[in-house]
């Protein structure tokens, strides 16, 4: 009878190691992982972000973007520094305000495209996130992103972004899956300069997703 219960207890410590050994190193699938989380994002309704971007200019590396942003629906709102400048602006629909930096006045552009394209990826950061193909997508370990457990995978796509197709090459894309939920968190962006072969570095960061955001018209 103490055999037979031993035999029992041994047999239960193999199960739970071997669940064990097997969560530590179960390894996702790649490509499912960041097609699924890419989705996830695309399709979330509201979400706050940063976006940073590097460059290196003249030999040096300037911070050209640095910004706060949030969207609901169709509408979105930034703040923070573009090229040196302060930027403030919000879109709702098809209308774009926009702070001026010095009467801190607002100025209304209504269906302003040309001015849309110019903060395409500020306004829309999920822009940068359009890809035609994945290409090969490798795991390259684990990290955390604002507290979160991610997958972190690195790949070389072809982008669908009119815009950084005509000024950048090479891309090198980083992205951060969150394990919890599956959902795309954090985005790094490497790629060099069509003229200059200067590189260039853009990081994406997502929180709030789902939840709702308030952006309403300024007062003018």
């Amino acid at each position: 009878m103490k055999k037979r219960g031993l035999w029992l207890l041994i047999g239960i410590g193999i199960v739970l190691m071997g669940g064990f050994l097997g969560r530590y190193y179960w390894q996702p699938d790649p490509t499912y992982l960041v097609t699924h989380g890419l989705e996830r994002l695309n399709t979330a309704t509201s979400f706050r972000y940063s976006l940073t971007q590097h460059q290196w200019v003249e030999g040096k590396d300037r911070v050209l973007t640095q910004i706060l942003g949030e969207k609901d629906g169709g509408n979105t709102r930034i703040l923070g520094q573009l090229v040196g400048s302060e930027v403030e602006m919000i879109k709702i629909g098809d209308s774009t305000y926009s702070k001026d930096p010095f009467s801190k006045k607002w100025i209304r552009f209504a269906n302003a495209p040309a001015a849309q394209e110019v903060f395409l990826a500020e306004l829309n950061p999920l822009s940068s996130l359009q890809l035609k193909e994945l290409g090969e997508v490798m795991l390259k370990g684990q990290d955390k992103v604002n507290g979160s457990k991610t997958w972190v995978f690195q790949l070389r796509p072809s982008v669908q972004n009119q815009m950084m197709e005509v000024f950048w090459t090479e891309f090198q894309y980083t992205l951060y899956i969150r394990k919890s939920d599956k959902m795309l968190v954090k985005a790094t962006i490497e790629a060099k300069n069509k003229a200059k072969s200067d590189p260039m570095t853009m990081t994406l960061e997502f929180k709030d997703i789902g939840k709702k955001i308030d952006i309403h018209v300024p007062d003018i």
